[in-house]
């Protein structure tokens, strides 16, 4: 009589909830779990309730063993998948064998710069499916990519696939003598978005990412988060040919040639478009609400109701009338009232003054002055510093050095990195005519090209992009540093700014004027609001000269030396 076994595991190989293992945790089918890296068991209970984010009755872990390097083994064909001398001598992977010739043990090695560290594969407890199967001598949390080490970057292709296994076997499909396509392998499906998000710089230097992993469900979803990190238009997804898990069982069943064809017929990754509205009724009515972060001047509120992710806001206004000190006021606003990451791209100043800047409103001193700053000792100024950019800050605000790089696909490369790499929801970017005078004498075609790439950005990153843009000059005696009124017409180089801005705020001040209260005070007016439609006056801040700070303030609090009115 057959004898059938009901299955051990419900889950395995997912992220553990008690330490940093992206792929050593199982569930079993009582519901209970144990983590193969940090050595701890949870009851039912305890990890139903670590899944859904509650770990203060988490088990107390073990201290993780350190695991010597391991010696032995040697550089050997692996028969048994198929795999031949070559290819493993490429990857420098060492072999372990029985007196039979049988392999017991792979050793992988993965590299964080010059330090090596071993993934170390137990072939009969993974043939037996038993505990510890794969285990890591020390700094395996700074390792991601496997064979990254043999690559440079800048290649024409690079393909990633789940496992090492899979990578050895498409390296060896898809080369010959006289190739040498890049071949790289995440450590599983659930680490692969953590892995090529740490990657993304190294990864963006591709002309074409291809991704190979399982055909299995979690290999499409991860194959699914990874494409929304790549570049459009530069991501393609192999389909294996039906009865193919993967890479390996097609090299173990001799069909490196179908592989190549599925590999070469690997299609452009486009994220889902078109949806029948009747099967979406549910989605219309269970949407999030979409959440506003409120300015730090009510009278914009009044107005615009906040700042949104998936939006663009254009920031315009005269020379000299401080465009760039509200985006810092936004900048250090966001900082301190959200506890979202910030990117900054100021085009026209050096990271110092980008720093300075942002310190200045938290020290309500003009540190970007060279007097004002050097009153104050190192330490004060780095408590400032950790005020802004340490504790529960750090690594919350990323800034671009540019280095004169000013070119829309080095900006757009850019703004997707701090979104998809470095987790950015608000990008600021200062300011469109630096970008579009990098592209080619035609400013109106390069303005309308920033404004799709923008609203691109916007849309697939779900991130809020303030940018600024200048204004032309006008016929007559009152230009806008004289506090002309501004409206959408005046916007510099193209009317698609103000059609595809979800909303623009213009600043109006009369910089020349004699009455020394109407110099510093700016009329804040809103010129297009897709979100509410509320345009017109949104009130009025002034400038401290001794602390820099923009302030709001309203017709009541000025006190005019003349009767024009308050522009």
């Amino acid at each position: 009589m057959e004898v059938t076994h009901e299955p051990r595991y419900k889950n395995q190989h997912l992220p553990c909830v008690s330490c940093n293992s992206s792929d050593a945790l199982s569930e079993y089918m009582n519901g209970s779990a144990y983590c193969f890296s940090c050595e701890t068991k949870f009851s039912p209970s305890e990890y139903s309730k670590a899944k859904g984010g509650d770990i203060s009755s988490l088990p107390p872990s073990k201290p993780k063993q350190k695991i010597s390097k391991p010696k032995g083994g040697e550089i050997s064909a692996i028969e048994s998948r198929s795999l031949t001398l070559s290819t493993v001598k490429k990857f420098n992977v060492k072999v372990v064998k029985d007196e039979h010739g049988n392999d017991i043990k792979h050793y992988y090695p993965y590299y964080n710069g010059e330090e090596e560290v071993i993934k170390i594969r137990d072939v009969i407890k993974k043939r037996n499916n038993e505990a510890f199967q794969f285990v890591w001598t020390d700094g395996s949390s700074k390792v991601d990519l496997f064979g990254k080490q043999l690559f440079e970057q800048g290649q024409r292709f690079v393909t990633l696939f789940e496992g090492e296994i899979d990578a050895m076997s498409g390296y060896q499909m898809l080369n010959s003598t006289d190739s040498n396509y890049a071949v790289l392998g995440v450590k599983s499906s659930s680490d692969a978005e953590r892995a090529v998000r740490n990657n993304l710089e190294y990864l963006y230097s591709f002309d074409n990412v291809v991704l190979c992993f399982d055909m299995d469900e979690p290999g499409r979803k991860a194959t699914d988060k990874v494409a929304k990190l790549l570049q459009t238009g530069k991501t393609k997804i192999v389909s294996l040919p039906s009865g193919f898990n993967d890479a390996n069982e097609m090299l173990m069943a001799g069909q490196q040639k179908a592989f190549k064809d599925a590999w070469y017929g690997a299609k452009t990754y486009t994220p889902s478009g078109l949806v029948s509205v009747s099967d979406h009724k549910e989605r219309y009515l269970e949407r999030p609400t979409k959440l506003s972060v409120p300015y730090p001047w009510q009278g914009l509120n009044e107005k615009l109701e906040g700042l949104r992710q998936g939006e663009i806001m254009i920031l315009t206004a005269g020379t000299g009338l401080g465009k760039s000190a509200v985006c810092r006021e936004l900048q250090h606003h966001l900082l301190k009232t959200t506890e979202d990451n910030i990117g900054i791209v100021m085009l026209e100043e050096s990271y110092e003054r980008t720093i300075d800047g942002l310190m200045s409103i938290e020290a309500n001193e003009r540190l970007s002055k060279d007097s004002v700053r050097d009153t104050y000792d190192i330490d004060r100024l780095s408590e400032w510093h950790d005020a802004l950019f340490e504790g529960v800050n750090k690594n919350r605000v990323w800034v671009y050095e540019h280095f004169g790089e000013n070119n829309l696909n080095a900006i757009a490369d850019r703004v997707k990195f701090m979104a998809a790499g470095s987790e950015c929801k608000w990008i600021f970017i200062d300011h469109i005519h630096m970008i579009s005078a990098a592209g080619g004498d035609n400013e109106t075609a390069e303005i309308n090209k920033i404004m799709h790439k923008f609203r691109d950005l916007c849309e697939e990153l779900n991130i809020s992009i303030v940018t600024v843009s200048h204004l032309r000059r006008l016929d007559g005696n009152k230009g806008h540093e004289n506090g002309a009124e501004v409206n959408l017409s005046h916007l510099r180089g193209s009317h698609v700014i103000a059609q595809i801005a979800d909303s623009v705020l213009a600043l109006e001040r009369n910089q020349q004027s004699e009455d020394e209260i109407q110099s510093r005070t700016t009329r804040l007016r809103v010129l297009k609001n897709r979100y509410s439609g509320e345009v017109g006056e949104a009130g009025h801040i002034i400038y401290d000269p001794v602390t820099g700070r923009l302030t709001e303030c309203d017709d009541s609090d000025l006190q005019m030396s003349n009767e024009e009115s308050l522009i």
